[in-house]
């Protein structure tokens, strides 16, 4: 592979999740760490086969997201009608999209360039429930919202994977890139490494990146076939001795991606670094289109570390494909020993790891549940365990290779920077392969101000209590939560959120009166049509007000020096000084966004008032000052809905924090302007959600016609050849195979089509036949007589266990 050497890392600055039994992100994490299996088995769950299904080999047996019949139409504005047609990725992405963009601290429009690279699963949706819904309620001929091609413009748009990315930029604002990409099981890391060349490039500043694959409410699990991708016990076991395949999984997840040295810059919080990524195709170096190839998995993986200036002996984990299938399981093994196999490892050896163990096999969002288990893990050095591991596959030489499994979760291995390997295998040969490593840790900055305004909004009063519930359970649930981190919460909560309705906010030092305010009865404020401004004090306290704000206000000193020359009033005047203090507040107030209908204010400061109604001309600014004259007159202190107070106690913050609260609009980007913030994981909107699912359209059925596919169990060796002979015909398609025509060379077979015949013969034959047979005997006739064979010695051990 052409492979450059020079690309910036990315940062991973924003996670958002939803996979069976988790909701987010942490939950999923605490899942892992505890060796959770989030595999439903319904509620008499049985081992192996479920007889009770109607089907010997039905297995009872997945692994799905919860509730995805919900979503929050309302606040994407999606009319109940469209979200009732819209397949549940779609929707369930998007909430998911506005979820990662707030973890990471951005609302998403007009932050940056932001991409949007997605992909998604097969949509059953659209399959069981709206095309049979759609033609029983009105037949395409006579839909007049049908196109010549016959499909419904509602249909196309709502469920065509051609729109998930552009309908995630279109809800969210973002006008970088949005391609939605498909690669089968490796779709959602495909998106990563594609997301990663767009922001090395340029063409984006931010990035989403993943995927989604849903399974429906009503599945409840899956016929066993022998030799194919799915477990025969309804156990994921990668790399064990007993593995029989994987689970049908699913799941949704997006990362947000930013140039690691932008990142630095904004003080984004950076979960971990994706110092390298590749992606290739088999192209043909396969058994078949479906059968994985160990040089093609070696090429990708070797690629990433080249394109990082990695050494394989440096990366200490890697979460692997792991589907846990005859065949995929010992090549990807074998790729990984041809590229770590160096012999200058360590005595540490690289730990693998398989989340499919955990959750099933998510299909398009395997990949990116894969990465975000990995970038937990370099940021808090724990590796999870690998469920059902005992021993490994008999076709695996795990004790000669410098890797380990563990079947529980361990602490980070060996020392210095964390790095793991995350990998996704795609049907058709596509390959991914990301390298994520742990942050360098950057210092916090502390803040000036003494208070910090702490403000949330939501779209009813309702989902605002659940804000503040939230917030408060979150900052409790930390070890330690200094001032720097209030400052980046108020930071993150005045840029990073979108502003609704109902407000609420308060100015509190610290974490404990933050908490406390957050959990006090409150009501949202109500909104003010029109503000206006109450000056109160002597001239005395007004002076005094100045120099504290000087002292802890970096946006008071440079108001200041904009309207007098200097950040100074020691050399003024007490009169002067407490005109000038005063004046500085309410041009703050201004400049913040604020406008004032009326300005109230004691008679000393009268024709300082004046100049500021009149325009606040710099050139008669002395004048005004000049004539101020000293007065008791203290002012009306009036303060309530839609007035501010300037007085002895005044605060920017808590004057800002309470006009935004009452409706105003705050520059809350200026406010913070004087500072260098960071933006930190705070929690994301409580959506509310309602049911949109369409009912499953109940058709009767023709019985199905029973095919003789070959002779009755117990066939004799003279009907071998022709029993073989009909089922390959009857697998591969043909009217007739030559008895020589080899498999792979002639008639074009692979993996899964060998499978399907080596099961099929199995069952034929009563015999314990290999499931890739027509890898081992490649044509008829070779196959013919390997049965025959076979059954010679079966007759032959029947006879010896008569005598």
């Amino acid at each position: 592979m052409a492979i450059s050497k020079a690309v910036p890392p990315i940062a991973v600055i924003g996670m958002a999740a939803r996979f069976p039994g988790a909701d987010d992100v942490e939950q999923y994490w605490t899942n892992l760490v505890e060796a959770v299996e989030s595999i439903h088995r319904g509620p008499e769950a049985v081992e192996g086969p479920d007889l009770q299904s109607g089907h010997e080999r039905f297995v009872r047996a997945v692994a799905k997201v919860g509730d995805v019949e919900l979503f929050d139409a309302e606040y994407f504005r999606i009319p109940p009608a469209e979200a009732a047609l819209m397949d549940p990725q779609h929707r369930v992405l998007l909430e998911v999209a506005v979820a990662a963009m707030q973890d990471a601290g951005y609302h998403g429009a007009h932050d940056a360039v932001v991409g949007v690279f997605v992909g998604c699963g097969e949509n059953y949706y659209l399959r069981d429930f709206v095309t049979p819904h759609e033609q029983h309620a009105v037949p395409a001929p006579d839909n007049p919202r049908t196109l010549a091609n016959g499909t419904d413009t509602r249909v196309l748009t709502a469920n065509e994977k051609d729109f998930l990315a552009s309908r995630i930029a279109f809800k969210l604002g973002l006008d970088g890139p949005s391609i939605t990409v498909q690669s089968a099981c490796s779709t959602s890391l495909s998106a990563v490494a594609l997301a990663c060349s767009a922001l090395a490039a340029g063409d984006c500043d931010i990035a989403l990146a993943g995927g989604v694959s849903l399974l429906m409410p009503d599945m409840d699990g899956y016929v066993y076939a022998p030799g194919g991708i799915f477990s025969r016990d309804g156990r994921c076991r990668s790399f064990d001795a007993e593995a029989s395949g994987t689970v049908p999984g699913s799941g949704a997840a997006l990362v947000v991606l930013r140039r690691d040295d932008d990142a630095k810059v904004a003080h984004d919080r950076r979960r971990g670094v994706i110092r390298g990524w590749a992606v290739n195709n088999d192209g043909g170096s396969g058994a078949g289109f479906t059968a994985p190839s160990a040089s093609g998995q070696q090429a990708v993986i070797q690629a990433a570390l080249t394109r990082a200036g990695i050494s394989p002996d440096e990366v200490g984990y890697i979460e692997t494909h792991g589907t846990a299938t005859p065949i995929g399981d010992p090549v990807e093994l074998e790729a990984l020993r041809r590229v770590f196999e160096t012999g200058k490892r360590a005595h540490q050896p690289c730990v693998l790891g398989a989340v499919k163990t955990n959750i099933g096999h998510a299909d398009a969002a395997a990949g990116i549940a894969g990465l975000i288990k990995a970038v937990l893990a370099v940021e808090r050095g724990t590796i999870p365990a690998t469920l059902h591991f005992r021993a490994p596959n008999a076709a695996i030489d795990l004790p000669g290779s410098p890797f380990a499994l563990s079947s529980e979760t361990l602490p980070w291995p060996g020392g210095g920077p964390r790095i793991a390997g995350v990998s996704a295998f795609g049907l058709g040969g596509n390959n991914a392969h990301v390298l994520v490593q742990e942050p360098a840790a950057l210092p916090t900055g502390g803040s000036e101000r003494p208070r910090q305004v702490v403000g949330l909004s939501a779209r009813s009063e309702a989902e605002l209590q659940q804000l503040r519930s939230a917030l408060a359970a979150r900052i409790q649930g930390q070890p330690s939560f200094t001032a720097a981190d209030l400052a980046d919460a108020a930071f993150t909560l005045a840029v990073g959120r979108p502003q609704f309705e109902y407000r609420w906010a308060t100015c509190v030092s610290d974490s404990t009166a933050l908490v406390a305010e957050l959990n006090a009865p409150a009501e949202p404020a109500r909104p003010a049509l029109r503000w206006s401004l109450s000056i109160h004090g002597t001239h005395e306290q007004q002076a005094e007000m100045g120099r504290r704000l000087l002292a802890e206000e970096p946006l008071f000193r440079t108001a200041l020096a904009e309207l007098i020359g200097e950040p100074e009033l020691d050399h003024l005047p007490v009169l002067q000084a407490a005109a000038v203090s005063a004046l500085t507040a309410a041009q703050l107030l201004k400049r913040l966004g604020m406008s004032f209908g009326r300005i109230d204010a004691p008679q000393w400061m009268g024709p300082a008032v004046d100049w500021l109604s009149g325009g606040g001309d710099p050139g008669t600014l002395n004048q005004a000052l000049d004539a101020c004259m000293a007065h008791h007159d203290t002012g009306v202190a009036r303060e309530g809905t839609g007035c501010l107070l300037i007085g002895p106690e005044f605060e920017v913050a808590a004057a800002a924090g309470r006009a935004w609260a009452h409706g105003a609009r705050i520059d809350w980007r200026r406010y913070f302007a004087a500072e260098s913030r960071g933006r930190i994981p705070l929690p994301t909107y409580p959506f509310n959600r309602r049911r949109y699912w369409l009912p499953r359209v109940v058709r009767e059925l023709p019985e199905p016609r029973q095919e003789t596919v070959g002779p009755a169990a117990g066939v004799g060796a003279d009907d071998v050849f022709g029993a073989i002979e009909t089922v390959w015909r009857s697998v591969l398609g043909l009217d007739a195979v030559d008895r020589d025509a080899h498999f792979i060379h002639d008639l074009a077979g692979d993996s899964m089509y060998a499978v399907e015949i080596g099961a099929r013969l199995t069952e034929i034959f009563q015999l314990d036949l290999p499931l890739d047979l027509p890898f081992i005997a490649p044509t008829v006739a070779s196959s013919a007589q390997y049965v025959e064979e076979a059954l010679v010695g079966a007759t032959a051990g029947d006879r010896e266990q008569v005598r």
